[in-house]
C-alpha cells in the first residue's frame, strides 16, 4: 500500500459522520500515526490498546486453536467509542488502528430516538 494510499484511506477514515480521530499503532503499542495529535493519549491508548489486543488474541486461541482469529473489538464508553481493528499489513507490518467516534448525539438527535423518528425500520 503505497503512503498516498495509506494518507487517502485515512482521511477518508476523518470524513465518516461521528470519527473524531484515529491512531494507528504497531504490535510494540508504538504510535506511529495519530489524529489530532496528541502525543500523551496516542501513548496512553497504545499502550493500553496493545496489551488488550495481545490478551485478546491468547484468549481467543486458548477458547479454540483451530478459529481463532481476532478481527476487530468495538468498545462504548460514555463519552466515545473505540473501534479496533486488527491484522492491517502494511508493508510486510501488522499495525492496530483505533478509531474515536462520538457516541454523544445532539439534543434534536436524541428527541428524534425518542420519538421513534431516528430509527431505522428493520
Amino acid at each position: 500500500m503505497a503512503s498516498q494510499e495509506i494518507e487517502g484511506t485515512l482521511s477518508g477514515l476523518l470524513s465518516e459522520p461521528g470519527v473524531e480521530g484515529y491512531i494507528v499503532i504497531n504490535y510494540d503499542g508504538i504510535p506511529v500515526r495519530s489524529f489530532p495529535e496528541n502525543n500523551e493519549l496516542s501513548v496512553q491508548y497504545a499502550a493500553l490498546i496493545a496489551d488488550l489486543v495481545a490478551k485478546t488474541k491468547a484468549t481467543l486461541k486458548q477458547l479454540d486453536p483451530s478459529d481463532s482469529e481476532f478481527t476487530y473489538l468495538r468498545m462504548r464508553t460514555k463519552n466515545e467509542k473505540e473501534v479496533i481493528v486488527t491484522n492491517q499489513i502494511i508493508n510486510g507490518c501488522e499495525y492496530i488502528l483505533i478509531t474515536l467516534h462520538s457516541c454523544k448525539f445532539s439534543k434534536d438527535e436524541e428527541e428524534k430516538k425518542e420519538d421513534g423518528d431516528g430509527e431505522d425500520d428493520v
